[in-house]
């Protein structure tokens, strides 16, 4: 169990809009975090959740948010320097030994956590392809910056054959020697990817999310039918043999109240 600490306190140094009900939240500081890992951020006066580092430098660090509750709503509201807590970094990370060429797929409000794994793959010159998986072309985010990274960055807007994203990374993986995988999105597309993994042998790490309200392994609100871990320390990265023995994975995970909530297949 991580130590209980005061939040360290930063200043909003730049707000970039990213696209449709997204925003990066960059701060001056030198955070010490590995892609997979993510931060409990405090909002003051109104609450403390948690957020996938997206990118950092040796003095900076940034936060992508996408608007889908009242904590980002008001997030959302805040300006170039407001004062913001966060407590971290705090979950596993992503790991990246051995690997030579690599696929990540992002989607939704788990984009960050892989494209911060992008730029820490570019620096140990492991090449790297990126699905970003949307909705709509409009929520399509970092493929610009991505790029810039030297990242090869496709998306099924690119293609009018692809209809949805796993028919894209389906094809990318049958034409593709790559020695791992790395997705961080909506549940069922991590679900098909692990099985995917599993049946061709393929290395492979998933970021998933559950409803996670302390950060250091207390509440129990985070943890997961059968095992009973607690995500927010045993996770949120998972490799996919571990990912496959979970239960609920794929098909429900709980609301702050302990309910089920199934995914909608």
């Amino acid at each position: 169990m991580d130590k209980i600490t005061q939040p360290t306190i930063v200043k909003i140094t730049k707000i970039i809009n990213e696209g449709l009900n997204y925003k990066t939240f960059v701060f001056n500081y030198p955070l010490e975090a590995r892609a997979g890992q993510y931060l409990m951020l405090w909002l003051p006066g109104e609450d403390l959740k948690p957020f996938a580092v997206a990118w950092k430098t040796p003095d900076k660090f940034a936060l992508a948010v996408l608007k889908r509750g009242d904590f980002t709503a008001k997030l959302f509201e805040a300006h170039v320097g407001d004062l913001l807590g966060f407590t971290g970094p705090h979950g596993t990370y992503y790991n990246l030994t051995g690997r030579k060429k690599i696929l990540l797929i992002g989607g939704g409000s788990g984009a960050p956590s892989v494209t911060f794994l992008a730029q820490e793959a570019g620096q140990q010159n492991i090449k790297v392809d990126f699905v970003l998986a949307a909705a709509a072309k409009e929520e399509i985010i970092f493929e610009s910056w991505l790029t810039a990274q030297g990242v090869k960055v496709y998306h099924r807007f690119q293609d009018k054959k692809y209809e949805h994203a796993w028919d894209l990374i389906t094809d990318l993986i049958n034409k593709n020697n790559y020695d791992g995988l790395f997705a961080c999105g909506p549940e069922l597309l991590l679900k098909k990817i692990v099985d995917l993994s599993l049946e061709k042998n393929i290395f492979c790490q998933v970021s998933l999310e559950r409803y996670i309200k302390c950060g250091i392994g207390v509440c129990g609100k985070c943890c997961v039918d059968n095992s009973g871990l607690c995500l927010c320390q045993a996770g949120p990265v998972v490799n996919n043999h571990l990912a496959n023995q979970i239960s609920e994975f794929g098909k429900y995970h709980r609301d702050g109240s302990g309910q089920k909530i199934y995914f909608k297949q």
